[in-house]
Parts: C-alpha cells; sequence; structure tokens
C-alpha cells in the first residue's frame, strides 16, 4: 500500500495506476482533513469592505451590516485569530501588529438559548460546517477554532457549558508548534443584569447586537483596564422600542468617515450583496419582495 512519500520519494511514475487512484484518494483526504481542522488557515474575508474589519486598529469598531452581511463572522474570526495566534494567510501581515500572546475575551450574545447554542458555537467548532453548500463546498466553512488549539485536540475539554468559557491553546503566529499558554472567551448574553458584566479584564470584547447601553459602559471599563479593544457587530433593527440612539450618537457618527471622525473609533458596513458565501440568487428574490427601507437595512446595513 503506497504512503504519501512515494510520490516523492520514487515518483508518481512508479505507481501503478490502482495505487495512484490509492495514493490520490489518500491525498484529498488529507486536505480535506486538514482543512477541516483547520478553517482558520483558509480564511478568506468575502469582501473588501469584511477585509477593513481585521485591518482597523480602532479602540471601538462598529461593523453595521446586513443579515448574512457576515459582519458577525467577521468579528468571530477577529477573536480566534488573536485568541489562537492561528492567522490565515490572507491576515498574516497584521499578525505581528495584532498577537499580543495569550489574552482574555469576552463575547455578548442576544441569548444562551437561542443564539448561543445554535448559532455561535457551532461557527467555531472545527466538526461543524456553516453554509449554503454541503459540506466542503465553495460557500460555506467549518468552524473557526483549530482542532490543535482546543484543550487536548476536543471540544470538551476546552469548553465548560456551566460557566460559558472556551479556553484555548495560544500558539505563536510564525511558529505553529510553539505554545505561549492559554486564552478564554467568556460568553455573556444580553438579559444578564449589567451588574454580571462588571469583573474581569479583556483584551478583545464582542457585541453581537446591540447591547443596552449599561451593558456597553461596565465593558468599556474592563476593556479600559488592559488597553483593550471593543467591537460591535450589528444591523440596526426594526422595532423603535430597541434602544439604539446612544450608538448612533458614541459608535456610528463619530465613527463615520471624514475629518471629524474620533480616531479611536471606526464604524464600517458590510452589505450581504457582497458576501460571496451567501446564496446570491436567494438573496436578490428577497431583496424585490422587501421594500427600499427595508432592504436598506436588511441588506446594507444603513
Amino acid at each position: 500500500m503506497p504512503s504519501f512519500s512515494d510520490a516523492t520519494e520514487y515518483g508518481l511514475r512508479r505507481l501503478s495506476d490502482r495505487d495512484f487512484q490509492i495514493y490520490a484518494a489518500r491525498m484529498l483526504k488529507a486536505l480535506r482533513d486538514e482543512r477541516k481542522e483547520n478553517a482558520i488557515a483558509y480564511y478568506q474575508p468575502v469582501s473588501k469592505r469584511a477585509m477593513m474589519v481585521h485591518e482597523s486598529t480602532a479602540k471601538v469598531l462598529g461593523v453595521g451590516g446586513g443579515n448574512g452581511s457576515s459582519k458577525t463572522e467577521s468579528c468571530l474570526v477577529e477573536v480566534v485569530a488573536c485568541a489562537t495566534g492561528v492567522f490565515p494567510a490572507s491576515l498574516q501581515h497584521l499578525a505581528k501588529q495584532k498577537y499580543c500572546g495569550p489574552i482574555q475575551c469576552r463575547v455578548v450574545v442576544e441569548s444562551f438559548l437561542t443564539t448561543l447554542e445554535p448559532i455561535i458555537l457551532p461557527k467555531l467548532r472545527w466538526s461543524h460546517w456553516t453554509g449554503a453548500d454541503e459540506p466542503d463546498g465553495l460557500r460555506g466553512h467549518w468552524g473557526w477554532i483549530p482542532r490543535d488549539c482546543l484543550l487536548g485536540g476536543e471540544w470538551d475539554k476546552s469548553y465548560s457549558s456551566k460557566l460559558h468559557i472556551l479556553t484555548l491553546i495560544s500558539r505563536d503566529p510564525f511558529d505553529r508548534s510553539i505554545v505561549r499558554g492559554e486564552s478564554q472567551i467568556q460568553f455573556t448574553s444580553k438579559d444578564q443584569d449589567a451588574s454580571d458584566f462588571a469583573s474581569g479584564e479583556f483584551k478583545l470584547i464582542l457585541h453581537d447586537e446591540p447591547p443596552e447601553f449599561a451593558q456597553w459602559r461596565e465593558n468599556e471599563a474592563r476593556a479600559m483596564r488592559v488597553n483593550g479593544r471593543m467591537l460591535l457587530a450589528m444591523t440596526w433593527p426594526d422595532d423603535a422600542s430597541i434602544a439604539v440612539d446612544w450608538i448612533y450618537d458614541k459608535i456610528y457618527e463619530p465613527g463615520l468617515p471624514g475629518p471629524r471622525r474620533d480616531k479611536s473609533i471606526e464604524w464600517l458596513e458590510l452589505h450581504t450583496t457582497d458576501n460571496k458565501m451567501a446564496d446570491q440568487e436567494a438573496v436578490r428574490a428577497q431583496m424585490a419582495k422587501w421594500s427600499k427601507a427595508t432592504s436598506s437595512v436588511r441588506i446594507y446595513g444603513q
């Protein structure tokens, strides 16, 4: 039975047709397994706008976007890369600037029950596929946490469902064989009281959808202690009862491009129509049913 080294040592021409087919099948499986267990290494921002999320160094980064625009995915990749030290080739030029060793992160979701378990965690689990295509298709990805960055290579050893804490191995971004220590991602929920956020020090804090202002203020203090960054990924809500005026005043308006922009704040907008991973035919069909006002929010994040 041939091994991978047979082709290198003896040349493909010395393999029989049958052995070559076996070799090719094994090589294909190895490549699929590598992509599956190290999905983040193959990450490509879905658009130029999404790339700007990673290039930003703002202390406060607001990422507005339509539904399915990759606003959450882009921010999750930013957190995972900085926490694990595994930067994809597309972001390798940012590794020296952004990697600072093992870090503490916090991710605030809408709900543990309806958001964290069914939506956010599957995007991180290396064995779970997310996308419009079937597994290993072009439009989609395996979970962003590399398998070799999990304790013992196992999700259940790294993630505590009781504490909602994910412990990760942090590797040197330029020599993956070197372990720098352990990072942690703490998951919290918008339906928690603001006082629950009043502890800890976090280098990166990601809010997935608009938080309460009191929660944001508490998290600002946790990031301030270690010169950390705050990320907000959101679609402007249709529900007028959801308080977002403070986001407009404190993040959106000061973060817009122009001479009056606060240099510590940046606001970016991602468009669903730019997302190469989305089924754009389905997007166009839905846009045809929506009003222009609805599309401006749901597709363009305005």
